[in-house]
């Protein structure tokens, strides 16, 4: 694997700008998702939440690379609509398209990348590859918000005012977030979870939907805690912010922002280095880093 050179690493926050100012401009493939309980959608990290999301909106089930083979194990039918979400089109995305083109399934690869790894595992006609603009490993902002615009066509008027206007809360005053979500958007408080952990050091974070979190997630009084609202109200114990938003997108996007703005340049050198370690251990093999 060779490790690619990023000259300035930018935060969050300027791919969550500039992400809101492309996605209406970029051009899409002309994937379609049709509505049935037979889709199953499969994903590493970030793209596990987004196939989830998908999930939810066209029907069937998302599953993540540890329990995805136990699914097919025990559903051996061929008649499933699968679809790998994998921005690199690598790392775990190779596993998938090899192990399932192996046991007789055809799975469908959503992308970032014009020349994925995976795809030799796969027919031509079903990769289909989304815009995307090239960024730090981890980071993931642009990749899935290009897939969740190109494929929910959701309405994102005024997103990049509401950035641009955003005032950021301090979350380094905190030890600790949680991310209470409504129901309809709990898997953006998951990756919200995710994205704390994977950039901001020395602070925990977790998620939950408001109907989970009212047994008993947050009835324990904790100073260094922050509620972080996603379109619900909070009157519990502790520090809350509220943000509202009428799409997974325009959440998506403010939270990436957010977190950017808490974001330092030791945290941004920190996430290169590490991520070309880990990769190294790993054995990832991929054309581009996104």
């Amino acid at each position: 694997m060779e490790e690619q050179k990023i000259d300035k690493i930018e935060k969050l926050d300027y791919y969550a700008t500039e992400t809101a100012k492309n996605l209406a401009g970029w051009k899409y493939p002309e994937l379609k998702i049709i509505k049935s309980s037979r889709n199953v959608f499969v994903g590493a990290g970030d793209a596990d939440n987004t196939g989830r999301i998908l999930a939810q909106n066209f029907g069937g089930v998302g599953f993540s690379v540890v329990d995805y083979k136990k699914f097919f194990e025990n559903n051996p039918e061929r008649d499933s609509n699968i679809y790998i979400v994998n921005a690199s089109g690598a790392k775990d995305g190779v596993k998938m398209a090899q192990w399932l083109t192996e046991n007789g399934w055809r799975p469908k690869l959503i992308t970032s990348n014009p020349e994925p790894p995976a795809g030799k595992f796969l027919k031509p006609e079903d990769i289909f590859v989304f815009p995307a603009i090239m960024e730090p490993p981890t980071y993931n902002v642009s990749t899935y918000a290009a897939m969740l615009y190109g494929i929910l066509k959701e309405d994102i008027t005024g997103l990049a005012d509401k950035l641009a206007n955003l005032k950021a809360p301090d979350l380094r005053k905190y030890k600790f977030i949680f991310f209470l979500a409504d129901d309809k958007y709990e898997i953006i408080g998951r990756m919200a979870e995710r994205k704390i952990a994977e950039t901001l050091d020395g602070i925990g974070a977790d998620a939950g939907g408001y109907s989970n979190a009212a047994h008993g997630m947050l009835l324990q009084p904790n100073p260094d805690r922050l509620v972080f609202c996603l379109n619900c109200k909070y009157d519990g114990i502790g520090d809350a912010y509220k943000l509202d938003g009428d799409s997974y997108l325009g959440l998506l996007l403010c939270i990436h922002y957010i977190i950017g703005k808490n974001q330092t340049d030791l945290n941004s050198e920190t996430i290169l280095r590490n991520y070309f370690e880990n990769a190294k251990k790993q054995g990832w093999k991929f054309n581009k880093i996104w």
